[in-house]
């Protein structure tokens, strides 16, 4: 994760519209091909994003990539000279995901590099975000697919995209930083703290991956059964980012 002190390189003329808050969810097309993409003072583009969560299934909605059908990644996009990275990043997950929801906070603005030279491609300002609803029919509805992941199951999918998954590994989803639960006792908590390791990705592997499934986010896990998943995760996580 870096930290990009460049907001702009072109600032819009004041007579310039700023939209800080998206909400045409309306639009039956993306927004592809505008051509006003926000580079920094090294012409590195700007890009904007959300980790889209249901909290109440400790899950994330990834999409596939244009590029690789294989590949699972966030919904991002250029973000553009007339909007914020809130109005972008919330437009984006519209456009390639059909989601609907809230931002709650910016994690990060993380480095995208190449895979051979890693040269730097692109900063990512990623943002998570509580899904209100997810839409059935969306811009890019034909040229996507969308799938639930688990916080393991995310940083699997997404081994290829390191900062998507240092993404993944600031936001809530991950059991290290989600807050305790009523039930805990302090000594719980005490213990959870002291014997925490430094949380990072790939030791959580799991075999395969559940069936695909879209639908919307429902109330089924017990508080009980989250705070022993997340006792059980914490202990067996260990470090791969150095």
């Amino acid at each position: 994760m870096t930290q990009a002190t460049e907001m702009r390189s072109i600032t819009p003329p004041l007579d310039t519209k700023i939209n800080h808050e998206f909400n045409n969810y309306s639009k039956k097309s993306s927004r592809h091909g505008h051509g006003q993409d926000v580079v920094d003072s090294n012409n590195i583009r700007q890009v904007a994003g959300c980790i889209p969560l249901d909290m109440q299934n400790h899950r994330v909605l990834l999409i596939s990539s244009r590029k690789n059908k294989n590949a699972w990644v966030l919904p991002k996009g250029g973000w553009e000279q007339d909007e914020t990275q809130e109005h972008a990043a919330t437009r984006e997950t519209w456009e390639e995901a059909g989601i609907k929801g809230t931002i709650t906070r910016q994690l990060g603005v993380f480095e995208e590099r190449t895979n051979k030279k890693r040269h730097l491609k692109a900063h990512h300002w990623i943002f998570e975000m509580r899904i209100d609803e997810v839409a059935k029919k969306f811009p890019e509805k034909k040229k996507r697919e969308r799938r639930w992941f688990t916080f393991q199951e995310a940083l699997v999918a997404t081994q290829d995209h390191r900062y998507i998954q240092e993404a993944i590994m600031q936001s809530s989803l991950n059991p290290a930083r989600a807050p305790p639960s009523p039930r805990d006792s302090f000594e719980d908590q005490q213990e959870d703290i002291e014997s925490k390791p430094v949380v990072h990705a790939m030791d959580m592997v799991p075999a395969t991956l559940p069936p695909a499934t879209t639908t919307a986010p429902t109330a089924t896990t017990t508080s009980i059964s989250r705070d022993m998943k997340r006792k059980s995760i914490m202990k067996s996580i260990k470090s791969i980012f150095n």
